[in-house]
């Protein structure tokens, strides 16, 4: 079973690597992913699993990313292998045909998701959501950006638990989650309605105390306990930079 908390604290030197390197390398390896064939996606893919079983993260690392890309890879093969029509479409049995070139494209699409989605599952599981926002202020963002940033992560432990809590109200007072398809919807709306609702009101509640403080007031915040950073980090986020710039313009010249 999952934890309403995606970040697993830990003590490997991912985790105590500065969250703007990490966002750095995360974003690095989403723009080379343009550019890897379909079999080097899927072989970088397994070694972000394994440097998150070295960090002490692999656990939910690897059951979130099986429970959110194998359905979307199952229907991306199913529809370009055996949907979309193509000009090399072959039988298999009786109306069933599959195409080779439609396989290969879904390989690469899938491979291009899984991924972001493991490059994305190491990076929030490895960084403490307030820790990544008392980076992007030390690094003298705007504090209205590095929030809008930093604040979902921030927000999902809270909105985890407020819906938990919501479902065991409604099932105590007879609503019942189990049963027919139309009945889970059903069940669903029931769900997400006081969920949105609280969420909007705490969105402005939120909103009105920020402007009380005085949060945008000045164009940067001073940060008591910055994150640790080294030269070597700045000169790594610096040189991952350069790289994702080159990368870009090879996509767009070649």
């Amino acid at each position: 079973m999952l934890n309403s908390s995606i970040y697993c604290p830990g003590e490997s030197s991912l985790h105590r690597a500065n969250p703007l390197t990490k966002s750095t390398g995360l974003f690095t390896v989403v723009v080379t992913s343009f550019l890897l064939p379909p079999p080097a996606l899927w072989v970088v893919s397994a070694i972000i699993l394994l440097i998150g079983l070295a960090c002490g993260v692999g656990g939910s690392v690897i059951w979130r990313y099986v429970l959110l890309s194998l359905p979307f890879t199952l229907a991306v093969f199913v529809f370009h292998g055996a949907i979309l029509p193509r000009s090399d479409m072959q039988p298999v049995l009786g109306w069933l045909h599959y195409s080779l070139t439609g396989l290969e494209h879904a390989s690469l699409v899938g491979g291009r998701i899984s991924l972001i989605l493991a490059s994305s599952l190491l990076f929030v599981s490895t960084t403490a959501p307030a820790t990544l926002l008392r980076a992007l202020d030390a690094a003298r963002w705007p504090p209205g950006l590095s929030f809008l940033l930093a604040s979902p992560l921030l927000l999902l432990d809270q909105f985890t638990g407020r819906a938990r809590a919501i479902s065991d109200a409604q099932q105590t007072r007879g609503l019942s989650v189990d049963g027919s398809p139309w009945r889970r919807l059903q069940a669903l709306r029931m769900l997400l309605v006081p969920l949105l609702t609280s969420a909007l009101a705490d969105a402005q509640e939120r909103s009105h105390v920020l402007t009380a403080r005085g949060f945008r007031a000045l164009p940067y915040r001073t940060v008591i306990d910055p994150p640790a950073d080294t030269r070597f980090q700045r000169f790594l986020r610096w040189s991952l930079a350069v790289f994702m710039a080159m990368e870009t313009a090879f996509m767009v010249l070649r």
